[in-house]
């Protein structure tokens, strides 16, 4: 029986939780209705942009965050995850908040690799993320390669928050993911063994068959860490 409860604190953005809220129906094994866990969707997307305030250029996002771990406290959910790794960088601090085991993705993605054998992987990802350096803290004895500055900006970034194309702004398929494809591949040619999606909107459009080398989603990780849990 999956009688635990699972929270997720996301809202960064809506659509990557909804997708990973489906995931966790998706990739739970039932019979009917009454097997699947009981899921709490926190979806704040009110919560100031997370790369922005990493990058000094915005407000934290921490007291909004703060207030979603308060929130799904109040619903006496047993463990949660966040659907946003660049929220990752307030793990920390928002770990002493939570009345609930609160899943770190990139822990998990780290126990993931080193089962895999994996020692040198290729980094998709947020500015903000790469700036942390969140991955190369997480990821023990695995090197972490980050696109270039010019395929960051240009086809990275611009690929997830441009207003007219990318991907927060409800573009899914078609140019932004021909983006993250050429920056993927710059990553394969620069030696990597697998790639990672370290972002969402990231992980949510890319597939597999779309590379050379395998793709790893740490939400997905995670989420199956917490159904086999």
């Amino acid at each position: 029986m999956n009688d635990k409860v699972i929270g997720i604190l996301g809202g960064m953005g809506p659509e990557a939780s909804a997708f990973y809220y489906t995931q966790i129906v998706k990739r739970t094994k039932v019979h009917k209705d009454q097997d699947h866990f009981h899921v709490i969707v926190e979806s704040n997307p009110k919560i100031p942009d997370r790369t922005r305030s990493i990058l000094g250029l915005g407000e934290s996002p921490l007291p909004e965050l703060i207030k979603s771990i308060d929130r799904l406290n109040r619903m006496n959910i047993d463990q949660a995850f966040i659907t946003c790794i660049t929220s990752h960088y307030f793990y920390p601090e928002l770990v002493k908040h939570a009345k609930f085991e609160l899943v770190n993705a990139l822990e998990c993605l780290n126990i993931q690799l080193h089962k895999d054998g994996i020692k040198k992987v290729g980094l998709l990802a947020t500015s903000g993320t790469i700036k942390t350096q969140l991955f190369n803290h997480y990821l023990k004895d695995i090197e972490v390669i980050v696109p270039s500055e010019s395929i960051q900006t240009n086809y990275v970034m611009d690929a997830i928050y441009h207003p007219e194309t990318g991907i927060k702004s409800g573009h899914v398929d078609g140019y932004p993911i021909s983006q993250l494809i050429h920056a993927g591949q710059s990553l394969i040619e620069n030696g990597a063994e697998v790639l990672i999606g370290g972002c969402t909107e990231i992980s949510m459009v890319l597939k597999k068959e779309m590379f050379s080398v395998g793709l790893y989603d740490p939400m997905i990780v995670t989420i199956d860490s917490l159904i086999n849990k």
